[in-house]
Protein backbone atom coordinates (compact mmCIF):
# COMPACT_ATOMS: atom_id res chain seq x y z
CA UNK A 1 0.00 0.00 0.00
CA UNK A 2 1.54 3.36 -1.17
CA UNK A 3 2.79 5.51 1.33
CA UNK A 4 1.32 9.86 -0.20
CA UNK A 5 3.67 12.90 0.82
CA UNK A 6 3.32 16.53 0.03
CA UNK A 7 6.51 17.95 -0.84
CA UNK A 8 5.67 21.42 -0.62
CA UNK A 9 8.86 24.28 -1.70
CA UNK A 10 9.76 27.91 -1.91
CA UNK A 11 12.86 29.21 -3.76
CA UNK A 12 15.81 27.50 -2.72
CA UNK A 13 14.65 24.95 -0.09
CA UNK A 14 12.21 21.84 0.14
CA UNK A 15 9.92 19.90 3.18
CA UNK A 16 8.87 16.52 2.99
CA UNK A 17 5.90 15.92 5.13
CA UNK A 18 5.15 12.60 5.49
CA UNK A 19 2.40 9.75 6.76
CA UNK A 20 -0.82 10.65 4.59
CA UNK A 21 -3.24 8.00 3.56
CA UNK A 22 -4.19 9.05 0.82
CA UNK A 23 -3.68 11.68 -2.15
CA UNK A 24 -6.00 13.91 -1.15
CA UNK A 25 -5.10 14.38 2.47
CA UNK A 26 -1.75 15.04 1.23
CA UNK A 27 -3.07 17.93 -1.05
CA UNK A 28 -5.51 19.05 1.85
CA UNK A 29 -1.84 19.82 3.89
CA UNK A 30 -0.48 21.44 0.55
CA UNK A 31 -3.35 23.54 0.35
CA UNK A 32 -3.27 24.63 4.07
CA UNK A 33 0.20 25.40 3.56
CA UNK A 34 0.46 27.75 0.30
CA UNK A 35 -0.90 30.71 1.99
CA UNK A 36 2.28 30.59 4.45
CA UNK A 37 5.08 33.29 2.83
CA UNK A 38 7.43 32.12 0.64
CA UNK A 39 5.67 28.55 -0.15
CA UNK A 40 5.65 28.55 -4.48
CA UNK A 41 3.76 25.51 -4.88
CA UNK A 42 3.60 21.19 -3.61
CA UNK A 43 3.86 18.42 -5.20
CA UNK A 44 1.90 14.75 -3.67
CA UNK A 45 3.84 11.92 -3.82
CA UNK A 46 2.17 8.08 -3.87
CA UNK A 47 5.61 6.29 -3.03
CA UNK A 48 5.55 2.24 -2.08
CA UNK A 49 8.85 -0.07 -1.56
CA UNK A 50 10.27 0.13 -4.87
CA UNK A 51 9.13 3.41 -6.74
CA UNK A 52 7.54 7.16 -6.32
CA UNK A 53 5.32 8.29 -8.52
CA UNK A 54 4.14 11.87 -8.49
CA UNK A 55 0.67 12.63 -8.51
CA UNK A 56 0.16 15.72 -10.19
CA UNK A 57 -3.56 15.52 -10.65
CA UNK A 58 -3.45 16.43 -6.84
CA UNK A 59 -0.26 18.27 -7.12
CA UNK A 60 -0.11 22.32 -7.71
CA UNK A 61 3.22 22.85 -10.20
CA UNK A 62 3.26 25.19 -12.71
CA UNK A 63 5.34 22.28 -14.86
CA UNK A 64 8.70 23.50 -14.95
CA UNK A 65 9.94 22.38 -11.82
CA UNK A 66 12.10 18.86 -11.42
CA UNK A 67 11.54 16.82 -8.54
CA UNK A 68 14.51 14.18 -7.48
CA UNK A 69 14.45 11.49 -4.60
CA UNK A 70 17.73 12.28 -2.28
CA UNK A 71 19.88 10.27 -0.72
CA UNK A 72 18.22 10.05 2.44
CA UNK A 73 14.42 9.25 1.24
CA UNK A 74 13.39 12.69 0.90
CA UNK A 75 12.64 14.93 -1.81
CA UNK A 76 13.67 17.85 -4.06
CA UNK A 77 11.75 20.27 -6.03
CA UNK A 78 13.92 22.38 -8.09
CA UNK A 79 13.00 25.05 -10.89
Amino acid sequence: MPEFICAYFGKDWTITARGFSSAKQAEKHGLFMMPTAGVFGFAVIAQDDKMWTLRDDFSVLSGKETITQTDLNNFAISF
